[in-house]
This record gives structure tokens, sequence and C-alpha cells, in this order.
């Protein structure tokens, strides 16, 4: 279609900052980011409206043959949507989906699908980041005179849990059991009683949930549990139950978590997938998507314990392809959120230093 006919507008997902002598604009649900002249800014928002580019012509004051160099590109950086296209039914869900504003949104799409480093390439940048620049000191003592508390790990089977928690890489078996995942997913995300409030039934869960919401919902991508057919499993904490969800493929693991290719080694892996519409529901103030975050590591932490408890190690990881596990899960609303990932394994005793990761 001509673009001389075709009906345009500008994104309505644009947010524009100022720098030295140019003007940088970021469309945060394609994560486009360009640099634009103070004109392109006034086009652009003076095509705020369906309209083609005769329209404009004729209404702005822009020649034709200007609109003609400069529509392809603005198209390109997704600064002008064209109707009925994926990106305006797109941001069309976004306003009638998400109601935390434009600075929480701006951050919630910029950080998805980000590319991913290799253990090799972070080493290598810390490396000579240290070279200039000293590194922060990681814990802050006392001075002289503090108070000493008692012995924590003593007679303390619950801290010696805890204090045995490791993330380790490497995968000494390619199982592990249904029991062991049973008690995992439990730990994270199982419901254990009920309340309520002024409009109606809340579940109560192991972990804290702001307002009692319970955004979160676990998938499985089993590859090497034990009774459990390879596929992948949406977890129901309600029924403490699997139920398997038709996927085109078993992808490898590593294609959910950004390329890391440790990951292909491990037989099974959790997604943790906010449901950001039910924090929404009750919460209009932005500072929710803080607590939905914060969520995160309150269900992740208890994965990690139990898996310990049974001798595994449970590695958490925000590097995720966001859009692959939307795509395999079938999560096609925008609220939809894939946040935070484990896997479990049996970890190897003496791992190499290149399997490990130190937290």
């Amino acid at each position: 279609m001509a673009f001389s006919i075709m009906k345009m507008r500008s994104s309505k997902t644009l947010v524009f900052y100022p720098g030295p002598n140019k003007i940088t604009a970021c469309n945060f649900l394609t994560r486009s980011v360009f640099e634009c002249s103070p004109e392109m800014v006034g086009l652009l928002a003076s095509w705020d409206k369906w309209a083609s580019t005769a329209d404009i012509a004729r209404a702005h004051g822009w020649s034709k043959s200007e609109l003609k160099a400069v529509v392809p590109q603005l198209l390109d950086f997704s600064a002008l949507v064209t109707a009925g296209s994926p990106l305006a039914e797109q941001e069309e869900q976004f306003s009638g989906q998400w109601s935390w504003g434009l600075p929480t949104a701006l951050m919630h799409f910029c950080v998805q699908d980000s590319a991913y480093m290799t253990i090799e390439q972070a080493e290598e940048r810390q490396i000579e980041r240290a070279g200039h620049t000293p590194q922060p000191d990681l814990v802050l003592k006392n001075s002289a005179g503090a108070i000493q508390l008692p012995n924590a790990l003593e007679d303390n089977e619950l801290l010696a849990l805890m204090a045995r928690r490791r993330t380790n890489r490497t995968a000494a078996q390619p199982t592990i059991t249904a029991k062991q995942l049973s008690d995992c997913l439990f730990a994270g995300l199982g419901i254990t009683g009920e309340t309520a409030n002024c409009v109606g039934a809340l579940p109560l869960g192991m972990t804290p949930s702001g307002g009692a919401r319970n955004p979160y919902e676990a998938y499985v991508v089993a590859l090497g549990v034990d009774g459990l057919e390879p596929g992948v499993y949406h977890y129901c904490a309600a029924d403490h139950d699997l139920g398997r969800i038709s996927a085109n493929h078993l992808p490898k693991i590593s294609e959910l978590v950004g390329g890391q290719e440790w990951a292909d080694t491990m037989p099974c892996l959790i997604l943790l997938c906010a449901k950001l519409d039910r924090t929404m529901w009750k919460y209009e103030d932005a500072n929710a998507y803080r607590v939905v975050l914060i969520e995160a590591g309150h269900i992740g932490q208890n994965i990690m314990l139990a898996a310990t408890n049974h001798g595994l190690s449970a590695c958490p990881t925000a590097a995720l392809s966001q859009l692959a596990i939307k795509r395999l899960l079938g999560l096609d609303r925008l609220t939809d959120a894939p946040i935070y990932a484990l896997t479990l394994s049996a970890p190897e005793p003496c791992p190499s230093s290149a399997g490990q990761s130190i937290n």
C-alpha cells in the first residue's frame, strides 16, 4: 500500500529525553531506541491520530517528498504505527491492560530479552573494570565495641540448612525424582489455607504476598524427572498437581534462559511467571510492581531451601528469553510476565570453576 493513503499515527508508547545536540527516543514496547531532531518530535506530536502522509502534508505543511524520505525510517524505529498492524494491536492491549503508568512500563518492557553475556565475557569485563575502578566493599563492618550476638548456627537445624544452600551449575545426574520436584514446588507456591477480605476469599501460601494477590504461576520444563513424561507442565498450587501443556516442541533449557549453555545439562527448569493484573486489580500505585518482583525472591528462596534439603542445587537466573517463554506457555496477555527461573539438579560434589556460580 502506498504511504500516501496508508493510515498511520505516532506510537503511543514513545518516550523522549533530551541530550547534547540531540533528542533520544525509545519505544518501550519494541525496545527500539533512536535519535531524532526537534522537527521529528514535532511531526510525531502532530501525527497523533490515524492519518495518511497526504493528510499530514495538507494539515501541517510538510511536503510529500519530505515525508516520503522520513516515513520509512520512522516505521522501522516503530515511531510510527500502521493501522491494523501487530504493533497497533499491542498498543491497544497496553492501553487496556496496563495501569501502572509509563515510568514503570519503561523499566518493565525495556529489560526484557536482554543480550546474554557468557561467563568468559563477564569475567573479562570485571577484570578490565577492576583495573581502573576499585570494587565497593561487599560487607559493612561495625566499629570496635560492637555487641557480639550468639552463634546462629549452633544447634539450629533450620539455619544450618540455609547455610548449606549453594548455586551449582553442574549436574551430577541426568534426573531428579518427582518427590523432589513436588517439595520444591510446594515450598515456593503451595496453598496452605484461606482468608477473606471485603470482596471475597483469598488464598494463603507458603510465602508472603502483597494483599494476598498471589500473582505467580509456576511452569515446569521437565526433561529428566523420574516418573514424569518429558514435557512442559503447569503447576496448580491450589490442587498441588501438574497439568501438561501442549507445546509445539520441547525446547532446550538454554533457549528459555538467555542462551546460557550450562542450563542444558539440567533435568528440570521451574519458570515463575507473574500475572500482573492480579495485583493491578487491587493496587493502582505503581509501587506494587516492585512488590511483585520482591515476591519472586520469596518464592525462589523457598524453592532453593527445599532443594537443598533434598541434596539438590536450585540455580536461579533472571536472564530470561521472555518472548520465547511466553510463546511456549501460550501467555498472550501483555500483563503475563516471566520474571524468574530456577533449574533443579543433583550437583557435582567438586564442580569446576567454569560451571560454578558463587552465591
